[in-house]
């Protein structure tokens, strides 16, 4: 229906005589028809921006993408016609029907079709496995949100459909839920592999990073149910295996610092992170009795008391020294 009302508009253009601005000055046939392809245009601009404002409230962010692309084409074109024609009074009248409307329907959703196609790049790059370049774009995309506030806050521009939001915001949680669970799946094969080093390690900190922005992002859905299922399907599975492995973490973070310690003969402080070490030892097994979690691979436990015995080794030695007449 909306095609039949833009080809009927259009044919009705090439038939209708020109009437829209009359002048009592003669006029060069160019300056006719320089001023009747402006009409022309604006036109089929009006009629573009009618189909993309009803898509706003139709809530169709697909739609509006492709509506928004149509109308920025034919708003450029129209305003290289309008350049054409002589005059600054029927310039400006042909300005103000037809590309002001058009330009402020643009703005209203300029951010928001910024977003969507964002998102859709976030989404090719995970779908790659380029996972540096998805965290990337979803840093830009949260200054793109903090922009579009200010910017609509400052415009005054009629506020856009919440189904809009709603879409948007859904979208960005699922797509950082995807981003995390990106980062979750090595470390889980590292782990039930019983491979505990630095590489983990490092991985570690990215999952917590991308676990707080998933949690951020969820809560900004709308919906309670909504956010509860990507709750359920991202942060609760991705808590666990944290919870299940921060104990180890933390303990092959401690033996990291003893280390250096050694390396620099601060036997006082190498003492005090041995006394931390036996105390998260010993929570660690209450925490994991009480919370029933899977129990981790036995390679893990040994590699860690392997290393701890490698480390007290130097202590007792320089006991024995010491006791030495």
């Amino acid at each position: 229906m909306k095609k039949i009302i833009l080809f009927v508009l259009i044919a009705v253009l090439f038939v209708t005589p020109i009437t829209f601005l009359s002048s009592k000055q003669p006029v060069s046939a160019q300056s006719i028809s320089n001023y009747d392809a402006s009409v022309k245009q604006g036109e089929i601009v009006k009629v573009t921006n009618t189909l993309l404002n009803s898509e706003i409230k139709n809530a169709d962010i697909e739609m509006i993408d492709t509506y928004y692309n149509h109308l920025t084409a034919e708003v450029k074109q129209l305003e290289q016609s309008i350049g054409r024609v002589p005059g600054s009074t029927k310039r400006k009248k042909l300005a103000d029907t037809y590309l002001v409307p058009a330009k402020v329907t643009i703005e209203r959703v300029i951010y928001e079709v910024s977003q969507y196609r964002l998102m859709l790049q976030i989404s090719d790059s995970i779908g790659n496995g380029e996972i540096e370049k998805a965290e990337s774009n979803m840093m830009k995309l949260e200054r793109l949100k903090k922009r579009a506030v200010m910017i609509k806050q400052a415009g005054g521009y009629e506020e856009l459909p919440f189904a809009i939001n709603i879409r948007l915001r859904q979208n960005e949680a699922i797509l950082q839920g995807d981003i995390l669970y990106l980062r979750v799946y090595p470390y889980r094969v590292a782990i039930d592999a019983g491979n505990l080093n630095e590489y983990v390690n490092g991985l570690y900190d990215d999952i917590t990073k991308q676990l707080k922005l998933t949690e951020q992002r969820i809560g900004q859905v709308p919906g309670h149910e909504r956010r509860s299922e990507l709750n359920k399907f991202y942060v609760k599975p991705t808590k666990e295996i944290i919870e299940r492995t921060i104990y180890e973490i933390s303990q092959y973070r401690i033996l990291a610092l003893i280390t250096n310690d050694l390396e620099k003969l601060d036997m006082e402080s190498v003492k005090k992170r041995f006394e931390t070490l036996n105390r998260l030892k010993d929570r660690a097994a209450k925490i994991k009795d009480a919370g029933d979690y899977d129990p981790l691979p036995v390679e893990i436990e040994e590699f860690l008391r392997a290393k701890e015995y490698e480390l007290l080794n130097p202590i007792k030695a320089s006991k024995v020294e010491e006791n030495q007449p």
